[in-house]
């Protein structure tokens, strides 16, 4: 008996696993770092919710550096386009590389959650035909966010225009 409590004593001791088999190494090329440049415009429009489509565009309008442009300093503002697949941010940014507005319109981009459950809700048995989300911003303005719908019954069509909350704001047959 003690021969074997000395067995099962001693066992915890032991390495059950080989180390070099639990570690995952992973070669990477080249690691990128890109700070968010625009964090105002970045708080204001970021929504976890949104489409990927939506996010990523998004954050390359935040992280664009207009100051490392071949332009920079030749004039007071910028005009800067970003596209994508499901649309477009028109941003503007001052000499100081600040983005101050942005008009952002996507095309056919999943409804957040708010939005189609306040959709199913006020309109059931309707159906999505299409979407066009827009997104508003000025740093001296509150964010506007705005879906405008088109959904069908049968032969019945509506339009309906539709907030980030799922407010509905407009319809029209």
């Amino acid at each position: 008996m003690l021969v074997g409590l000395a067995i099962i004593g001693l066992s915890n001791l032991v390495n059950a696993q080989d180390p070099e088999t639990t570690i995952a190494y992973v070669d990477l090329d080249e690691i990128i770092l890109s700070p968010i440049k625009n964090v105002t415009y970045y708080d204001a429009v970021y929504d976890p919710t949104a489409s990927t489509a939506v996010k990523g565009l998004e954050t390359a309008a935040a992280k664009y550096d207009i100051t490392s442009s071949d332009l920079y300093g030749k004039y007071e503002s910028y005009l800067i386009i970003f596209k994508n697949h499901a649309g477009k941010i028109r941003a503007v940014y001052n000499n100081d590389g600040e983005l101050l507005k942005s008009i952002e319109r996507f095309e056919n981009v999943q409804l957040t959650e708010k939005v189609r459950l306040s959709l199913l809700d006020k309109y059931p048995n309707w159906k999505l035909n299409s979407t066009v989300f827009r997104v508003k911003f000025a740093s001296n303005r509150d964010l506007e966010r705005t879906y405008h719908l088109q959904i069908s019954k049968g032969s019945e069509k509506m339009n309906i225009k539709v907030d980030g909350d799922g407010e509905v704001l407009s319809a029209k047959q």
